[in-house]
């Protein structure tokens, strides 16, 4: 196969496995998920912030690649988060548990109720 020009290829050492693995998953679970443009935002990220203090902190970096990698997500791909759907199911839930609150206190108001037989 011809290389186009300016293209370069990639060969992934055995300490580098992890990476290549982790391409091929993401691309296995995301048919439009574009190695090329995840590694290039990867270094350009890397280059932005490699000499900032302010991510020496690793808890402070993962946070930031975890935001990054949403909004990577939510641009680039189909999948939703299902938030919306999260938020419904616990709307559901408190008009449950507020219906199954109203039944409890109708059934213990009854029994304080008198009922005589005629």
């Amino acid at each position: 196969m011809a290389k186009r020009p300016g293209s370069l290829m990639l060969t992934f050492s055995k300490k580098n496995i992890d990476i290549r693995n982790l391409l091929e998953d993401k691309k296995s679970e995301d048919e439009g998920f574009i190695v090329t443009d995840y590694i290039c935002e990867s270094i350009r990220f890397y280059e932005k912030y490699k000499n900032s203090a302010e991510f020496s902190d690793l808890g402070a970096v993962g946070k930031l690649i975890d935001e990054r990698l949403k909004q990577f997500m939510k641009t680039n791909s189909t999948v939703t988060f299902g938030l919306a759907e999260s938020q419904k199911i616990e709307e559901e839930n408190m008009t449950v548990n507020t219906i199954k609150t109203n039944i409890n206190t109708l059934e213990s108001d009854l029994d304080n109720i008198p009922i005589d037989e005629d």
